[in-house]
């Protein structure tokens, strides 16, 4: 399960928090980091500060943009800030770590951690499934990326080794339809075809309807068979407007 779960770094800053994170990661049992054009490269500090978790690090991959490192992830999960506009898929790490632990037996998972400064962009944000916020002391929440990364990692694990107790049967009579859920990249192409459609029918005027269209279908969490229906009812609208 563990090894279906990766850790995506956008932008970042400094090389020694790369170092530190995939310390975080390895401590826990993850090995998979994505680093989306991060700002340094792997250098000396990072290979110092990963403390022994330099393989992490040998195998990092690195993406140029944010769709690449999540394209087949079915379920994305970023970081953020307590948005409002973002309530209804605002979840806490230990939520977080038991939704991650049961979809990644079956599925790819992405846990997405913004720029050190600005987190996320808002239409990175848009592109996951759910928003993992952590409650920390509203005086101070100050929390580094390293410490960030530690933090929602241990509460994967712990989950994993609750799974791990479970007897077999239990484990294996639970849910197991993420493997067929759609995966980001599919999602794209639909959104795409969406918007595309729809402007031509005059319905989207502004990008707000697609982005509360794009909650809604996360929300829904789409498998690849109801996203093929969902593909084919735009193109059957297409030949219909031909």
């Amino acid at each position: 399960m563990l090894s279906n779960i990766r850790i995506v770094l956008i932008e970042t800053s400094h090389s020694g928090n790369i170092g530190s994170a995939a310390r975080a990661m390895k401590t826990m049992g993850l090995s998979h980091l994505y680093l989306v054009n991060p700002k340094q490269a792997i250098d000396e500090q990072a290979i110092a500060l990963s403390a022994g978790a330099d393989d992490v690090l040998k195998n990092a991959k690195i993406v140029p943009h944010f769709n690449d490192a999540v394209a087949d992830c079915s379920l994305v999960i970023g970081t953020s800030a307590r948005l409002r506009h973002l309530q209804n898929t605002l979840i806490e790490p230990r939520e977080c770590g038991e939704k991650v632990i049961q979809a990644s037996k079956c599925g790819q998972i992405a846990l997405v951690f913004g720029r050190e400064r600005v987190g996320l962009t808002n239409e990175e944000l848009l592109k996951c499934h759910y928003h993992l916020t952590i409650p920390a002391n509203p005086d101070y929440s100050s929390l580094n990326l390293a410490m960030a990364v530690q933090l929602v990692c241990y509460e994967l694990r712990m989950a994993f080794l609750h799974q791990q107790s479970l007897p077999v049967s239990t484990i294996d009579n639970v849910d197991t339809n993420v493997d067929t859920l759609a995966t980001a990249q599919e999602l794209e192409y639909f959104y795409q075809h969406t918007e595309q459609l729809y402007t031509r029918l005059k319905f989207i005027h502004n990008q707000g309807v697609m982005q509360k269209l794009r909650r809604l279908y996360h929300r829904a969490q789409v498998e690849k068979n109801e996203l093929n229906i969902l593909r084919g009812m735009l193109s059957t609208v297409e030949k219909a407007l031909k």
